[in-house]
């Protein structure tokens, strides 16, 4: 048996990080950690259906209400990183996502007592500042765990964020029709509370303060390391941008096909389920080796050119159903590959920063997509549908720049686990030894 000196996956000191509170059960971890996916996914499935409606209800024009959420997309892509990379200071990211959810029930509840249309768009900015590092902290200590204790499935704890999302959309649906539009602001601040209670309750090992700062920053990773992990970021954000007319569009293509909204609600459903079949069932296989977590997200791409392709021509409620279906494959392979892929590029008292990082990119990359694909739509159509493909393929082309790259940094497991840079001795100047 052989060690690998000067580069390892775990290159920290022996101080990096500190142990944690308490013994904690895998049972006790895996629901912990479930329950955390399914707070931080709670709210958003009551913002995103029905936010436009309320902003709607209180004065705001169609052009403000698309303005306002424009400079949401715009604030979270410039405040994900900075807000996740607290994640990796001694406090802890379960601290700071208890803040952060803290801080955004009182914001959701303030915006029941503004004063005007101008007031109402300025708090919406902030809610997006304060929403921005919830995911990404939320992926980053699920990732943690899953590090910690290898026989956890990192993807069947973060399908239950896919299942609260469905099951919100579906009761805010309920509440709204039976309460009114006016107490959104209230159910998302409740669902808020849940999510700092459920955060403090989250295991985590912190960071000791003796380890600096710029020890922890992602720039501290090897280059070799570094470029590999910039071209699976890009190349996932791009095959991720390629469902933005899906996400901005799709309902108002299937309305024009004379299919009425509650039908339209079902097609919405059959394509989070099938991500959370996906998640369910192949969870374990793209965490397996990097090979096969970029094999996921190659697949991911692949299915994303095919859904898109066939986009404008299903038009009978079948094809519509398994256009929908290969949503399992071009966002859920997408997230399981890239998930993986950040497990094992990503050291220990780095993760959060670097997941902040993967959701700044994919939220440039998606608002850039959205802006081009309301262009597209309204001069085209369902035709439209067909520029997502090459957004797709560009990210398909990057990933292959990344496998290319990864032979010169092979990833390998040694007897102990332990992530290695498993390299050509001659060019990195690495001896192999044998194990005491």
């Amino acid at each position: 048996m052989f060690k690998v000196n000067k580069i390892s996956m775990s290159d920290e000191p022996a101080s990096a990080t500190a142990p944690p509170s308490g013994p904690l059960s895998q049972r006790s971890v895996m629901l912990r950690l479930s329950a955390l996916q399914a707070a931080n996914f709670a709210g958003i499935g009551i913002y995103m259906p029905f936010m436009p409606a309320w902003l709607l209800s209180q004065g705001l024009s169609e052009q403000q209400i698309g303005f306002t959420l424009a400079m949401g997309m715009i604030v979270r892509m410039l405040a994900t990183q900075p807000i996740a990379s607290l994640g990796d200071r001694p406090w802890g990211a379960a601290r700071v996502l208890v803040l952060l959810q803290v801080l955004c029930a009182g914001a959701y509840l303030g915006l029941t007592r503004l004063p005007s249309v101008e007031a109402v768009m300025a708090a919406m900015a902030c809610i997006a500042v304060l929403t921005a590092g919830v995911i990404p902290l939320g992926d980053h200590l699920t990732v943690a765990g899953v590090k910690r204790q290898p026989q956890l499935n990192f993807a069947r704890m973060r399908l239950w964020g896919s299942v609260s999302f469905l099951v919100m959309s579906v009761l805010a649906g309920v509440m709204v029709s039976r309460l009114g539009i006016g107490t959104l602001p209230y159910a998302l601040s409740a669902c808020c509370l849940v999510a700092a209670a459920t955060a403090a309750l989250a295991p985590e090992e912190r960071m000791p303060r003796a380890v600096t700062w710029a020890d922890r920053t992602p720039e501290a990773i090897d280059p070799q390391r570094r470029v590999l992990l910039w071209l699976v970021i890009i190349a996932s954000a791009l095959i991720n941008a390629s469902h933005a007319m899906l996400y901005g569009f799709a309902t108002l293509h299937w309305r024009g096909l004379g299919i009425d909204d509650s039908t339209i609600g079902v097609l919405w459903a059959v394509s989070v389920v099938s991500e959370i079949g996906m998640l369910w069932w192949f969870g374990r296989g793209a965490s397996a080796s990097f090979r096969n977590a970029a094999l996921f997200l190659g697949v991911s791409g692949i299915g994303a050119v095919l859904r898109f392709a066939a986009m404008p021509f299903a038009v009978s409620l079948p094809a519509i159903m398994a256009v929908q279906a290969l949503h399992a494959v071009s966002f859920g392979a997408q997230l399981l590959g890239v998930m993986a892929i950040l497990a094992i590029l990503s050291p220990g008292g780095r993760g959060a920063s670097i997941q902040g990082r993967l959701s700044a990119v994919n939220a440039c990359l998606m608002g850039a997509a959205t802006l081009l694909s309301g262009v597209l739509y309204a001069r085209f159509g369902a035709i439209g549908f067909l520029a997502m493909l090459p957004i797709a393929m560009a990210g398909l082309a990057i990933l292959v720049a990344a496998a290319l790259h990864a032979r010169r940094v092979l990833l390998d497991t040694d007897a102990g686990g332990a992530l290695v840079l498993d390299t050509d001795a001659r060019r990195a100047n690495v001896r192999l030894e044998p194990e005491p």
